[in-house]
C-alpha cells in the first residue's frame, strides 16, 4: 500500500486548472485524464509505502492539527516530459515554510513507517502543482497547450487551509489506481 501527502489548493487555482485541462481535451478528444482525477494540490510527499492505516491516519490528523495554514505562490507554468508521459503544471514558489514542512513529514514518517523514502525526496524536491498529465503518442497535448501560451508566468496565489492524504493501490499508477482517502484542516489541534 501506499500513500502520498499534499496541501490542497483554493477553488479558483483548481477551476483554472480543469478549464486548463479542458482546452488540451478539446485538441485530442480520446485524451485521458490522470490527474485531474485528484484535486489540484501541491505535494508535499509522493507515494511512500505504508504498513498500517490507522496508524497513519492517527498521525496525519495530527500533523494537519499542528500545521498553520500557508499561503502558496505560483509563478509559471511549465511543461515536462519523461518516457512515454507528459506533464503540465504551475510551478510553485518555494518558500523556507513549505520546505520546512515537507522535511518535516519525511523526519516524522520514520517513526510512522518502516520505509518512508520516495522519489524526489530531500534538497531537491520541486514543489508543483499538477495540471495534467499521462501517456503521449504522435500527438502530445501538453507540449501543443504549453507552445500555445503566448506568456507563460502566473501571478497566483492562494491560501492553503486543508491537507489530503491520498491511497494508491499497490500497482502501477492507472487512472483506478488511486483515491483521496483523508482530508483534514490545517491548523485545528
Amino acid at each position: 500500500m501506499k500513500a502520498a501527502i499534499a496541501l490542497l489548493a483554493d477553488y479558483p487555482t483548481q477551476n483554472l486548472a480543469r478549464r486548463m485541462v479542458f482546452e488540451m481535451s478539446q485538441r485530442q478528444a480520446d485524451m485521458e485524464f490522470l490527474g485531474s482525477l485528484l484535486p489540484l494540490h501541491v505535494s508535499l510527499k509522493q507515494p511512500f509505502t505504508f504498513e498500517d492505516l490507522d496508524r497513519l491516519e492517527a498521525w496525519f490528523d495530527s500533523i494537519a492539527g499542528r500545521t498553520a495554514p500557508l499561503d502558496v505562490a505560483l509563478d509559471s507554468v511549465y511543461y515536462s516530459a519523461w518516457d512515454e508521459y507528459s506533464i503540465l503544471g504551475f510551478n510553485v514558489i518555494e518558500t523556507p515554510t513549505l520546505r520546512a514542512l515537507h522535511s518535516q513529514i519525511n523526519h516524522e514518517l520514520r517513526e510512522i513507517v518502516k520505509d518512508p523514502s520516495a522519489p524526489h525526496d530531500g534538497d531537491e524536491y520541486r514543489f508543483h502543482l499538477t495540471v495534467e498529465l499521462g501517456k503521449v503518442g504522435a500527438f502530445n497535448p501538453y507540449k501543443a497547450y504549453f507552445d500555445s501560451l503566448a506568456d507563460k508566468s502566473l501571478k497566483l496565489s492562494f491560501r492553503a487551509t486543508h491537507l489530503a492524504l491520498f491511497y494508491y493501490a499497490d500497482r502501477p499508477i492507472t487512472i483506478s489506481s488511486f483515491i483521496v482517502q483523508r482530508v483534514m484542516p490545517l491548523g485545528m489541534a
